[in-house]
């Protein structure tokens, strides 16, 4: 009976120990998740912070962080700020790292398919514009348009003007006037268009509306076409007003020249 009892105490203390070994490792993992997890969910937070207040870059660091760190059962934390981390280099023009992420999230994500699609159309749309491959950028903006995003025909209609399909060019710079009115640029781009049509109501109208904006970045070409404007209506003494006045505030080339020159022929005041 004594070495029953030994045996079983001995048995007891084994079990005893194995038992603190389990809970102590159990501990001990348990601590290293929740370490891990606290990390990532802290790199998150710092990179939804940097995204808010446009620190894009620094956003990028903190969700590349978060994304790498292990958590458990984080794989819906990781989508979410993966689509922060995609987005995040998309406004930072890194299209091809922006296309990336997009295409890793479209692997796994049910939800944003629409949304994550015309994100990656848009970022290749937007680098062949910037390499001016305007004929490839093009339909990325169409298809953003028809999504309703309107703020693309700026785009699509610089790429018409550059491919020189003038009546779709005018489509969309009008398309983007009802999304914007205070674009200086469409407005210049249109009274161009317009004074070379010959129809010059229409070309003074925009002439006007792009004054009335606040963005002064397209007072030259304005100016230009407005100058040229009076010289049709065979207003000589108000173009001369107005070449004289270009001259004072931009460079003087040899176009200009020929038109002053022209001009201060036919008008008739000192």
């Amino acid at each position: 009976m004594v070495k029953k009892s030994r045996k079983s105490k001995i048995i007891n203390i084994v079990i005893a120990v194995i038992i603190m070994v389990v809970i102590s490792g159990i501990g001990v993992v348990a601590m290293h998740i929740y370490n891990s997890t606290r990390e990532k969910k802290e790199f998150r937070q710092q990179g939804l912070d940097a995204y808010n207040a446009g620190s894009y870059e620094e956003a990028v660091e903190a969700f590349n962080v978060s994304i790498e760190a292990y958590g458990f059962l984080s794989a819906p934390l990781d989508r979410d700020s993966r689509l922060y981390l995609a987005d995040s280099y998309f406004l930072l023009k890194q299209y091809d790292k922006a296309i990336e992420q997009y295409d890793i999230l479209l692997q796994t994500e049910e939800v944003q398919i629409d949304y994550l699609i015309l994100q990656k159309t848009m970022a290749k749309g937007l680098k062949e514009f910037e390499n001016k491959n305007f004929e490839e950028a093009l339909p990325a903006f169409e298809a953003a348009i028809e999504k309703g995003h309107l703020e693309c025909a700026l785009y699509a209609g610089v790429c018409t003007a550059e491919l020189e399909r003038e009546n779709e060019m005018v489509a969309y710079f009008t398309t983007y006037l009802s999304y914007n009115p205070n674009s200086a640029y469409a407005c210049a781009e249109l009274a161009d268009y317009y004074l070379r049509q010959g129809r010059y109501v229409t070309c003074k109208q925009y002439i006007d509306m792009g004054y009335a904006t606040e963005d002064r970045s397209c007072d030259e070409q304005l100016k230009w076409v407005e100058l040229v404007y009076y010289e049709y209506q065979k207003d000589y003494n108000q173009a001369y007003r107005l070449i004289s006045e270009y001259m004072n505030q931009y460079e003087v080339t040899d176009m200009v020249q020929h038109e002053y020159d022209f001009l201060s022929t036919r008008q008739t005041i000192e």
